[in-house]
């Protein structure tokens, strides 16, 4: 039996960086044939390279910039935003809310009636819900119109269901009078945390996770965990080979991470039970034109589309597509045990495509690349809380850390999956001998 002093379950950007700032022996496993998880890139033999959807880098810490750009060199660019909502057949900037100039006037004039005159609700962040919220913070008129449609598209979950506190900093905070102002007269300001973002100038978002696996090792490929034991510091892998352990960092979905561990305690399976999450299947598309839009890329909150967002890989570099062309991702959200039918579910973004003229129904398409996301956005419910106590405190009695998007079950971006793994592997190397 193999023996480690820590092992590393997932060699996505979490776990690889957990390996990269650790200072003692580890070992990361990865069931695929690379390393990246979800921040991989898929190059098709036509020359189109592929993310897992949109993969911008967000960086506003001090120590993750330096490390990207360290990382990175020449091969990074910084892009300034360029997004929009289609709606109604209206391009409207993002964010909607402090956009309402570019509505039509009926609709225009509901959105800031009603947030004139938005509900009087006491906000308890701990029971108010983000059905609620927005009718408290923006009103019904931009809840109907954004908030509500688009959310549960996204979602795929009823929002008065939905807690708020994944808001920030994913929905832009704007105030009153701004508000206001925005529906009368077109705004120069850009709101958010993605106002700029940066991006790769060659080989997609994979040359980040290439630039970390060059500077670390013991990375065992094509192997999964099958059987974890806590109280032996035991591992088993489906390659019938085994390790012993002093503390295990595991970065795949807490879920899985939870069905792994041999007698688990019957709170932590209750808690377990109790996880709830969406699933998207990301449709990529490589198209024989050049330019077919100046967006990065586009929500829609119709239900006639059957995406909630459109992206647009060539927007972010030109080299993720060959010469004369152009390159699309689009996310379909649906519910973990309802998988949607891969040939109709393309047929139907083809459909919204070609209804919002982002394309053509002449326009040469060679590549269509589906690739699921089983575990995409983690659902904020009232149980999800409460349920992560039980399951942490368990995992950290027993040398277990359960980090990154997925390990600590939470909505977040790159920036916070590299400082999670170098936060866990600072603590280990204070603790272990």
């Amino acid at each position: 039996m193999d023996s480690r002093e820590i092992i590393i379950l997932g060699a996505g950007l979490t776990g690889l960086s957990c390996a990269l700032h650790l200072k003692k022996d580890y070992l990361i496993v990865e069931r695929e044939n690379r390393p990246g998880g979800l921040c991989g890139s898929i190059s098709d033999k036509n020359g189109f390279i592929f993310d897992y959807t949109g993969h911008s880098l967000h960086l506003r810490d001090g120590y993750a910039e330096n490390l990207v750009f360290g990382l990175l060199g020449e091969n990074i660019r910084k892009i300034q935003r360029n997004s929009w909502i289609y709606t109604h057949e209206t391009y409207v900037p993002f964010p909607f809310q402090a956009n309402l100039y570019y509505l039509p006037d009926k609709m225009k004039k509901e959105c800031v009636e009603k947030f004139k005159s938005r509900r009087d609700i006491n906000i308890d962040k701990d029971k108010i819900s983000f059905h609620d919220w927005v009718l408290t913070a923006l009103g019904e008129g931009i809840g109907k119109y954004f908030m509500f449609p688009y959310n549960r598209k996204m979602w795929n979950t009823s929002l008065k269901k939905l807690t708020i506190d994944w808001i920030t900093p994913f929905v832009p905070q704007i105030k009153m009078d701004e508000i206001i102002k925005g529906a009368s007269e077109p705004q120069s300001k850009s709101y958010g945390y993605n106002v700029h973002f940066y991006y790769p100038v060659l080989g997609g978002i994979q040359s980040l996770i290439d630039a970390i696996t060059k500077k670390i090792n013991n990375i065992k490929l094509n192997t999964k965990p099958v059987k974890i034991d806590l109280q032996k510091k035991e591992i088993s892998f489906s390659d019938n080979s085994k390790s012993s352990f002093k503390h295990i960092v595991s970065t795949i979905p807490l879920p899985e991470l939870l069905s792994l561990i041999k007698d688990i305690p019957a709170d932590v399976a209750r808690a377990r039970n109790k996880l709830m999450w969406n699933s998207v299947l990301c449709i990529n598309l490589g198209i024989k034109k050049a330019d077919i839009s100046d967006k990065h890329w586009i929500y829609f909150p119709e239900k006639k589309f059957i995406f909630y967002r459109a992206g647009f890989y060539n927007n972010f570099s030109k080299h993720t597509v060959p010469e004369g062309c152009s390159s699309m991702y689009l996310e379909v959200s649906h519910r973990p045990d309802n998988k949607p039918h891969p040939e109709d579910t393309v047929k139907k973004v083809l459909d919204g495509l070609y209804k919002s003229k982002i394309l053509n129904r002449s326009d040469n398409i060679p590549v269509i690349k589906l690739l699921p996301i089983k575990y995409a956005y983690v659902i904020y419910d009232k149980n999800r809380t409460s349920a992560l106590k039980v399951i942490e405190k368990y995992l950290s009695e027993n040398g277990a850390y359960s980090i990154g998007r997925y390990g600590a079950w939470k909505y977040s971006y790159m920036e916070e999956s590299i400082l999670d793994g170098k936060k866990t592997a600072e603590s280990l190397n204070g603790l272990v001998k």
